[in-house]
């Protein structure tokens, strides 16, 4: 289990103008990542725009993803869809891609019963080769009551949580009822917060172009030197606060781009940003290229 603790970049999906897979780029992106010393990478999920894919192309995207890899990374593919079929032909493409787990938002839309949604993960885990880990985003989705995700955990083919809530109490109780399962913090703001109440990791959008902090802000927590910790994460906010007001995807790509990588542009109906965004982008990474360059001259 020690091969998913730590800190895991939800990729970015890197678009060309006409809104095609940037593949060059989607391969060019995860070798940043490693350089970065993450943990791994969470392919296809919300940050990756993956709900706004086709089928097909969200598993070639997993495919170069993997590749892009190269055995270095740990591989986590987010497989949620709305239909249960779906998200099991996408966690089977996931095993043939060489992935060491899967996770899955609750089924959308329809409003579906509790029953419904339980019986949907039931019948992942039972379906999946790989390991299965929930995702708890109250926000978007149903929430979990502690109760019904202590009983998932209950599965032997699930593993974890990713817990993208800002509700740290009920990270803390499930990982003293469960203390064997992983917990991922979601929420990048609160990475501080989670790993303090027990996550073993953290997954996040922002780990795209400032993953070498939070590996650093996870190093501090760990050794209990909370007064570092909270320094960089309160970089990290800047550069969050600044996300919030102009996009969340589209200005994570902007800041990757600022920083030489290229990322492209986000999917319609997300809107392109201007120049206006673009200095704000600017402005707020500037504190963490200044602490990356910090930390090559020390």
């Amino acid at each position: 289990m020690d091969t998913f603790k730590g800190i895991f970049a939800a990729l970015l999906t890197p678009f060309n103008e006409d809104e095609s897979v940037n593949y060059e780029a989607l391969e060019h992106l995860v070798g940043f990542v490693r350089k970065q010393g993450l943990q791994g990478i969470y392919v296809g999920g919300s940050s990756g725009e993956a709900m706004l894919q086709p089928h097909d192309e969200r598993v070639a995207c997993l495919e170069k993803a993997a590749e892009a890899s190269e055995g270095k990374l740990t591989l986590i593919a987010h497989v949620g869809t709305i239909a249960t079929k779906d998200a099991i032909a996408l966690a089977d493409a996931a095993a043939k891609a060489g992935y060491q787990a899967i996770s899955a938002i609750t089924p959308y839309y329809y409003g579906f019963s509790r029953d419904e949604v339980l019986a949907h993960y039931l019948a992942l885990a039972d379906a999946s080769s790989l390991p299965l880990i929930i995702y708890n985003f109250p926000a978007r989705t149903a929430s979990f009551s502690t109760k019904e995700l202590t009983e998932l955990l209950a599965h032997p083919n699930i593993i974890g949580i990713k817990h993208t809530s800002s509700d740290m109490y009920q990270l803390e109780r499930l990982k003293t009822f469960c203390p064997d399962a992983l917990l991922f913090n979601g929420y990048d703001e609160m990475c501080l917060a989670g790993l303090a109440s027990g996550a073993d990791g953290a997954i996040g959008t922002t780990y795209n172009f400032m993953g070498d902090l939070f590996v650093a802000l996870r190093e501090f927590t760990l050794g209990g030197n909370i007064a570092e910790a909270r320094k960089l994460q309160a970089i990290a906010n800047r550069a969050i606060d600044a996300l919030i007001e102009v996009g969340v995807m589209p200005g994570s790509k902007e800041a990757l781009e600022i920083m030489g990588i290229p990322a492209g542009v986000s999917r319609r109906p997300f809107r392109p940003l201007t120049k206006d965004d673009r200095a704000l982008m600017k402005e707020a990474i500037l504190p963490i290229i200044e602490w990356r360059e910090a930390q090559k001259n020390a």
